[in-house]
């Protein structure tokens, strides 16, 4: 036998050593090579597990591949190297917002810019001016419209809806619940004698049972006739609408959504940009499916979701053309760009329109036009059907997450966990709980023997805090959006649930992640008042809710959230010291440069 091929053998007979050495040979190769480009003289909160700041980092590709100083940084330079000074500006990883709704939010404006609300005569005034420009007898539907953000803090009457348009059919509506007018009830034949439909409640007044014009429950306001729609059609292109949207993230540091809701349709537009290079955040999306039917019916349903290896996003879905895909097919899909996150479902109602399932009743009054006795809110998964369906999931080692707004319904969707993870471990599935406004002590505890995990709405805690504070007490708001306690057991991620409008504070829902940030360390309410100032958070943490903490729940963890080498580089810098500025101007924070993979796609003005 000659020499080489002797050699040849005994290296391949020791296939896994050889590995090691051609593997590690290439990373000495990258770390060698020249960056394409090096920021120094910097304040870097690299966001690591020790919060390291630093003063440098390199960037080559789409990566990171060296965080340090000054001095170590610069031996990365080549002659092509582009070197960025910051004068000793903050730089971040690129802020994730866990929660988003990005097509709706983006076409909610395609024909008129919404109103903004802070009162009913802002409302009334809507309706009044749309009444002027709509036929006598076509609908006007003021969408998502919540009455813990206004003046009064409280829906309107039917009868003042009758005064804003006495010849229209209105609905004013506020996601699942919403107040009619008299002629919206009269056109949709809704009577004393209506009963209560699947999931939703016909409110009748007490005394002369008559409706009194709430609806609470989508299958409610379902029962109003020719109501839906909103947004209609003309301006800017679906396509166009959402691009202008993910413009305006990019200039306020976003560089990563969750879609928690989405489609097949919304799915195949992210492709689409993505295919065109206009893609200028990363996606994690959430297929929103119903819970209900047979077993058999949602093992079908499952099993006809896009992915394949669908672990908390998949790394290996095939992609194919478009247009050779159909409904049922692999996704469109790109690694670090596009992921298929959990799934989502509904579990309860709201807090913001008093359809949460709670423990306790609601309080009757006027903020919800609650005139129950023993009203709880609207449960719409009942416990045996959610087993039934998170088991299915867990089967498929699908993750979930659960838009459950009440602790009573936290309190069963939790029961359906534990009882999922008696036959099928859960914890590596990362578990999740949507809004998950009101845990306890025992839920806390829960969460961290299931690994489960929560994304909250810190904007919420600012816009709502207040009416909820009046209408609940000081027993039981105690617990609304504990981020402190919520750290001590589990893993949260910071959000916004964007839905309505393009502008950051006074979209539906705010999603300015530095209102975010702020209301997370300060509780600092609308109103001014503080709101349960134990459950502060340090600025640290704060901020790995919006990094970190968000790639933890969506299994992006090792490949972005802090700024270390390997990970993408997907950074942002700002006109401020975000450690050391006054608490209260964090909200104010400009971003001056917003990069994903290494690319800028947003560059401000100093």
């Amino acid at each position: 036998m000659k020499r080489p091929l002797l050699v040849a053998l005994v290296l391949f007979s020791f296939f896994p050593a050889w590995r090691w050495f051609e593997t590690h040979a290439v990373v000495v190769a990258q770390e060698a090579a020249p960056a394409d480009v090096i920021i120094h003289h910097a304040k870097i909160l690299t966001v690591d597990a020790g919060f390291t700041i630093a003063e440098a980092l390199a960037i080559k590709g789409d990566k990171i591949i060296a965080v340090g100083d000054d001095d170590a940084i610069f031996k990365h330079k080549g002659p092509k190297t582009k070197v960025i000074d910051m004068n000793g500006r903050n730089v971040l990883p690129g802020l994730y917002d866990s929660h988003t709704h990005p097509v709706g939010a983006a076409t909610s404006e395609s024909t008129e810019v919404l109103p903004y609300l802070t009162s009913l005569e802002d409302a009334f005034a809507y309706i009044r001016k749309k009444a002027k420009e709509t036929p006598e007898g076509q609908w006007i539907v003021l969408r998502y419209a919540f009455p813990t953000r206004l003046k009064e803090g409280r829906f309107p009457t039917r009868a003042e809806l009758d005064m804003a348009a006495p010849n229209h059919p209105v609905l004013y509506h506020a996601g699942p619940a919403g107040m009619a007018n008299t002629m919206a009830l009269r056109v949709s034949k809704i009577t004393k004698d209506t009963p209560h439909p699947t999931n939703g409640v016909v409110v009748k007044d007490p005394v002369t049972g008559e409706p009194t014009g709430m609806l609470r429950g989508g299958s409610a306001t379902g029962l109003l006739k020719g109501a839906g729609g909103g947004g209609g059609k003309g301006g800017l292109s679906r396509k166009d609408a959402v691009k202008k949207l993910f413009a305006l993230y990019n200039e306020r540091g976003i560089t990563s959504i969750a879609d928690r809701a989405g489609n097949r349709s919304g799915l195949d537009l992210y492709h689409d940009l993505l295919k065109a290079g206009e893609l200028t955040v990363r996606i994690n999306h959430s297929q929103s499916i119903s819970p209900g039917g047979s077993r058999e019916q949602i093992a079908r349903r499952l099993d006809d979701l896009p992915g394949k290896d669908h672990l908390g996003g998949p790394t290996g879905v095939e992609i194919r053309a478009p247009e050779k895909e159909n409904a049922k097919g692999p996704v469109p899909f790109s690694g670090v760009w596009i992921r298929i996150g959990p799934i989502k479902f509904f579990i309860d109602g709201g807090m913001l329109n008093g359809t949460a399932f709670m423990r306790q009743p609601w309080p009757k009054g006027d903020t919800y036009q609650i005139v129950e006795a023993d009203y709880r809110g609207l449960l719409f998964v009942q416990p045996e059907q959610l087993k039934m369906f998170v088991e299915e999931c867990a089967k498929r080692k699908w993750s979930v997450t659960a838009h459950c707004a009440g602790e009573g319904g936290m309190d069963n969707l939790l029961d359906a966990y534990e009882f999922v993870n008696r036959t099928i471990p859960i914890k590596d599935l990362r578990f999740c709980i949507t809004h998950a406004n009101f845990p306890s002590q025992r839920n806390l505890e829960r969460c961290q023997e299931l690994g489960v995990c929560a994304d909250v709405q810190p904007a919420w805690l600012y816009k709502d805090g207040a009416t909820l504070a009046r209408v609940l007490g000081k027993e039981r708001i105690r617990w609304f959006q504990p981020y402190k306690s919520w750290l001590k057991y589990t893993t949260v991620g910071g959000g916004s649930d964007h839905m309505l409008k393009f502008d950051s504070l006074q979209s539906t829902n705010p999603w300015d992640p530095w209102l975010g940030l702020e209301t997370a360390i300060t509780r600092v309410l609308e109103d001014g008042q503080v709101l349960m100032p134990d459950e502060r958070l340090s600025r640290e943490d704060a901020l790995r809710m919006y990094t970190v903490h968000n790639c933890y729940i969506n299994r992006e963890e090792k490949e972005k959230g802090s700024l270390e080498p390997g990970k993408l580089a997907d950074l942002i810098v700002i006109d401020r010291d975000y450690l050391a500025c006054p608490a209260a101007s964090i909200w104010q924070t400009r971003v001056l440069l917003t990069m994903v993979g290494g690319k800028v796609v947003f560059e401000g003005k100093e």
